[in-house]
């Protein structure tokens, strides 16, 4: 005899689950910890998961209350409709579906940033949350809930995500989308009707940016642990001017960090689909790698002169016809004497060719490009100074 599936809740899987003799329809060699005669649970909008032995292998079972139909779409084999007998009121029994998946081991990024010592971790979680959006990006699915509950950085540094219920796949195409992820971390026009590649844009992209936030400022993660939220939050942002983005923007811009910068700008974007993201994520991850910088550059003669160039009202740097400098910036001058002179977000910044900042002029600096080793700054009260390259090499003039 089977119920209505609104009547099993997780108390029934668990307690089922905490029995001795578990009926399953094609699982074997299933082990589920006990602790205190109970499992340690997780429990999501719809399910409960928890760590289990499986043919002798750590993995992750997860059981549903409610059925999904793109779950199979999206987990393939992993999926078992049917799985696991749950006994509730009455005695009286129902099959519901199962998840077996991989186990990942490490810490949630939730959990990292609500550690006391969270700073001491978050500039690792938020370069290992960039390669993994940007190998999200470079895929043909998306996540569809990214958030720090559904990421792990495992003990090797690398960042995994899970609970992929509300992934966007090939084989769902044409569909609404079951849910818009957690409101948070989602644009508000997001609606079930998008239900594409870019589900994930905007997450990307903020997560990003308070990530590399947190890892400057410790306020930032301080904000986390007490409220369990980031400042920035996108509905506040579609409202308007945001004190606290343009606070986040500038810090980006004072250290020259242009990928961080250009993301926290797309925040403010009307749209959810934010086109040019994964051209800004390719960047940011190749600044985090000093010895790579782009595609072609190991076939680039080391004394090749960068020639400044502009795409979409912005400026970078080409030699071959390739960017070296992504063009991220303001404004810039041609090339004198080995570094280039740029502008982001009101600061200057004589970079170098890898996009490593040399100098930084702060706000109201109108400064000119090196000449015989010597730049001239003049500040806004009018008054000038010249200055050594070699005095200022690395520093910040205000």
């Amino acid at each position: 005899a089977t119920t209505n599936p609104k009547m099993i809740t997780i108390a029934d899987i668990i307690d089922t689950l905490s029995n001795n003799h578990i009926l399953w329809r094609t699982l074997r060699r299933v082990e589920v910890p006990l602790a205190g005669g109970r499992p340690r649970y997780a429990v999501g909008n719809a399910a409960v998961g928890l760590h289990v032995r499986c043919d002798g292998r750590d993995a992750w079972l997860k059981c549903y209350t409610r059925p999904n139909d793109n779950l199979p779409a999206i987990y393939g084999t992993a999926f078992h409709p049917r799985e696991l007998c749950v006994f509730g009121m009455g005695g009286r029994r129902q099959w519901v579906d199962c998840l077996v998946c991989e186990y990942v081991a490490g810490q949630t990024l939730d959990t990292l940033l609500c550690s006391t010592d969270a700073h001491k971790a978050v500039s690792v979680a938020a370069c290992a949350f960039d390669r993994a959006a940007l190998g999200l990006l470079h895929s043909e699915r998306a996540h569809g809930d990214l958030k720090p509950e559904n990421m792990i950085l495992t003990p090797d540094g690398e960042m995994k995500f899970i609970d992929w219920d509300a992934a966007y796949v090939p084989a769902l195409a044409g569909r609404a989308a079951p849910e818009t992820g957690t409101a948070a971390y989602q644009h508000p026009k997001r609606t079930t009707q998008m239900y594409d590649t870019h589900i994930d844009d905007y997450s990307i992209a903020l997560l990003s940016v308070m990530l590399h936030a947190a890892a400057l400022d410790p306020d930032v993660s301080a904000r986390y642990r007490s409220l369990r939220e980031f400042p920035l939050h996108p509905r506040r942002i579609a409202a308007g001017y945001c004190e606290e983005l343009e606070r986040t923007a500038d810090l980006f811009a004072s250290r020259g960090m242009a990928p961080q910068y250009r993301l926290t700008r797309m925040l403010s974007s009307p749209i959810p689909y934010l086109f040019n993201l994964e051209s800004v994520m390719d960047v940011a991850c190749r600044a985090q790698d000093a010895t790579v910088t782009t595609d072609t550059a190991a076939s680039e003669p080391s004394d090749a002169m960068p020639e400044l160039d502009e795409r979409n009202g912005l400026w970078g740097y080409r030699t071959g016809g390739q960017w070296i400098i992504p063009p991220l910036y303001d404004w810039g001058f041609d090339p004198t004497e080995g570094v280039m002179l740029v502008g982001l977000g009101g600061y200057s910044h004589f970079i170098l060719r890898d996009g490593s900042v040399a100098a930084t002029f702060g706000r109201g600096c109108t400064v000119k490009p090196l000449r015989d080793g010597r730049t001239v700054v003049r500040r806004a009260d009018g008054s000038c100074r010249t200055l050594e390259m070699s005095s200022i090499w690395g520093r910040r003039v205000d």
